[in-house]
């Protein structure tokens, strides 16, 4: 704690504990803890009765750029900020689901390299504190973070890593916030993808960008490619390995998904992210005490309350058809729009409610503004409305891209996926031609027999 009357501009002062905390994505509570135990710098101006407490963000910055791994010792402040979205986008719902997919559901991680000399020295305390916020994660973080990145390159066209940088600011904002929509998103990361490739071709983070591109447009072999590339060129990356998981996850090949998510465990054991990963693979292929474990785990013992560990809880719940347990979840969602939703599917499942139409209805009402295409699949499938449910993946997969591990791959899948229809909607996103040169998804060697399977053969 320091007695000033500093001079420093008031417009840009944090006054208070709550503005404090608010900016570092924690509870006061733990703000205050951390000025007491850790050294966070506040100051207070002392008035005749009493003082009032404030912070300057630079200040607070830098000592966020010392601490990264106070996440996992602070309970539910930096890095396990619970999402209460307004609404929350589709692929920011969809992230929440499968388990930090791809590129936006991960927390990777920038290095942070020592300044150089050559550089334009404002812009490089600007890329060193726009990093060291997003580390931390969250709403707020991620937001200071795209700004000040983009302050650093505005000052330095040529920075290439904060380029690299912006670009998963870009990428990571709809995981906490649905304020710009997720396709403004995506073209800001991968336009700032292309400009630090323009100027460093070798920088593995920004390749990854360009490999979400090609998920979207359904060449996977490209993906692949740009993955492997970039291993080969950091082999012990672990965030590498868990995207590269994710993308064989999205194609049904969840062996080599869980081979790749176990040696990434091996070199972190206790990483959040790997963990969440491994959890929603082993609840995707049927090791339920796994799954259920590992997300308890998260939750309770770790304080991980995200989005992904709360929609993992409540699948376990269902696959227990522990109903009550499931309704009770779902006062804890994150996804506070769609909860209606959610307690009408837990009220058919366990026979309390006996209408279908009603449910159906529910649900396509609820994929009309804005739940996700697959967890409007998911519950209709599970309900036996295969016929609704494959007009979900017919409207959804119009763009050619959808997330497809819980509506493929799920373990206990209904009828819909048994159906002509259904292989016809896996050919529209480009998978055919990928399993041709790299073999079929692992649900063939247990169901030769489905039309999505068949095809294969032909």
């Amino acid at each position: 704690m320091t007695e000033t009357t500093s001079d420093q501009s008031l417009e840009s002062r944090l006054i208070g504990w709550k503005r404090i905390a608010n900016y570092l994505g924690c509870s006061e509570r733990t703000a205050r803890r951390w000025e007491r135990e850790e050294q966070l710098p506040v100051h207070r101006q002392q008035h005749e009765k009493r003082s009032t407490v404030f912070a300057m963000p630079a200040e607070l910055d830098i000592w966020l750029g010392t601490r990264t791994d106070l996440s996992l010792e602070s309970g539910p402040g930096l890095g396990t900020k619970r999402t209460r979205s307004r609404g929350p986008t589709i692929v920011a719902f969809a992230i929440a689901a499968i388990a930090a997919v791809a590129l936006i559901a991960i927390w990777p991680r920038i290095a942070v390299d020592a300044p150089d000399a050559a550089r334009d020295p404002i812009a490089v305390d600007l890329y060193e504190r726009g990093t060291a916020l997003w580390q931390q994660r969250g709403e707020v973080p991620n937001q200071l973070a795209i700004k000040l990145l983009t302050q650093a390159v505005e000052r330095d066209d040529s920075y290439a890593e904060a380029w690299s940088a912006l670009s998963f600011a870009w990428m990571t904002l709809p995981t906490y916030s649905d304020e710009v929509p997720a396709s403004e998103t995506i073209d800001e990361a991968l336009l700032a993808a292309d400009r630090a490739l323009q100027l460093d071709p070798t920088l593995v983070e920004a390749r990854s960008a360009m490999a979400a591109l090609a998920q979207e447009r359904g060449d996977w072999l490209s993906s692949e490619r740009i993955f492997l590339h970039a291993l080969e060129l950091k082999p012990n990356d672990t965030t590498l390995m868990l995207w590269l998981a994710a993308h064989y996850r999205e194609l049904g090949l969840m062996e080599q998904a869980m081979m790749l998510t176990d040696a990434a465990l091996e070199l972190e054991p206790s990483s959040p992210p790997i963990l969440t990963e491994a959890a929603m693979n082993n609840f995707q292929i049927g090791r339920m005490e796994q799954a259920e474990t590992a997300l308890d785990y998260l939750w309770f013992d770790l304080g991980v309350e995200t989005p992904v560990v709360w929609i993992g809880r409540w699948f376990m719940m269902m696959e227990n058809e522990d109903y009550v347990a499931a309704g009770l979840w779902v006062e804890e969602t994150p996804f506070t729009t769609f909860a209606p939703t959610l307690r009408a599917y837990i009220a058919f499942r366990e026979g309390t409610v006996s209408d279908p139409a009603s449910l159906i209805i529910e649900i396509t009402e609820a994929h009309r503004n804005g739940i996700p295409g697959w967890l409007a699949f998911h519950m209709l499938d599970q309900g036996g409305f295969s016929d609704p449910a494959l007009e979900v993946l017919d409207e959804d997969s119009s763009d050619g891209y959808f997330q497809t591990s819980v509506v493929l791959f799920h373990e206990r899948g209904g009828e819909a996926r048994k159906r002509a229809e259904f292989a016809d909607f896996i050919e529209r996103l480009g998978f055919y031609e990928y399993w041709a040169l790299r073999g079929g998804p692992d649900i063939c060697k247990r169901d030769p027999d489905i039309a999505l399977c068949r095809r294969l053969s032909e």
